[in-house]
């Protein structure tokens, strides 16, 4: 999807167990954002070395590995041979390896523009969109009313800060692994205008239930106990199969 003054690659990161998951998580994002409200030049799905690789049919792939070149199609999974995961809470390598890959293919294709969203985000507003679009400078986060903290599932990282993304995965004193990518990434602004959460982990009508400890129950599994994404949300993170996402068009 082409039309943006700027030069964008929109990307997510990606680990697939199987077909199962590709459908409802990853290909549900293809076909949100394949013609959707971000103006991108160039979409990846990062992938950190999935037992599921899709047909060439859905979408093409190369590899990711250094020295590597970019094939032309305008929507690619970037595969890493080898699974690094997660290996604790604020630990997760197979992210930040994924995270860092975005610079070098902005910079393998010309991109002067990263955003990135992740797999199980959306953007539902056309205020939010547009912002994302017309945004040419800095690097920018949403928030998390919820935790109150950054929300780093989405991010757009302008070309001004692309020397900043290299410095910060270069410094051996960055913390990657020990602290959560909130607290560290060096982002200039965090926008708090913007309304969204990581509704599908919230609760309601719990009473004295709220502990996680009930989750496990089937009764606490319908829509009653759950909070919905409201209409007025202008994004919405951690979402799931069963949360239905519409965009807000002006």
């Amino acid at each position: 999807m082409s039309g943006a003054k700027i030069d964008t690659l929109l990307f997510c990161t990606c680990y697939a167990r199987d077909e199962t998951a590709w459908q409802s998580r990853y290909q549900r994002w293809i076909d949100y954002y394949e013609d959707g409200p971000i103006d991108w030049d160039r979409m990846f799905l990062i992938d950190d070395g999935s037992p599921h690789v899709p047909t060439a049919q859905l979408i093409g792939n190369f590899s990711a590995n250094a020295g590597s070149s970019v094939p032309a199609e305008a929507k690619l999974v970037a595969r890493f041979p080898d699974n690094l995961g997660r290996q604790g809470p604020a630990a997760y390598p197979g992210w930040w390896r994924s995270f860092f890959h975005s610079l070098q293919l902005a910079r393998l294709t010309g991109a002067s523009k990263i955003v990135h969203i992740e797999s199980d985000a959306y953007i539902l507003s056309q205020p939010l969109a547009d912002f994302i679009n017309e945004v040419s400078s800095g690097w920018h986060v949403l928030w998390s009313p919820r935790y109150r903290m950054p929300e780093t599932a989405i991010q757009v990282i302008c070309a001004d800060q692309f020397a900043a993304f290299e410095r910060f995965q270069q410094d051996p004193g960055n913390r990657m692994n020990e602290e959560f990518a909130e607290n560290i990434l060096p982002f200039t602004a965090i926008h708090q205008e913007f309304v969204g959460d990581r509704y599908s982990e919230l609760k309601r009508n719990r009473g004295i239930f709220r502990s996680k400890k009930f989750d496990r129950f089937p009764v606490f599994q319908r829509d009653f106990f759950r909070v919905q994404i409201p209409d007025d949300a202008d994004f919405a993170t951690q979402v799931v199969s069963r949360q239905p996402v519409r965009f807000r068009a002006a």
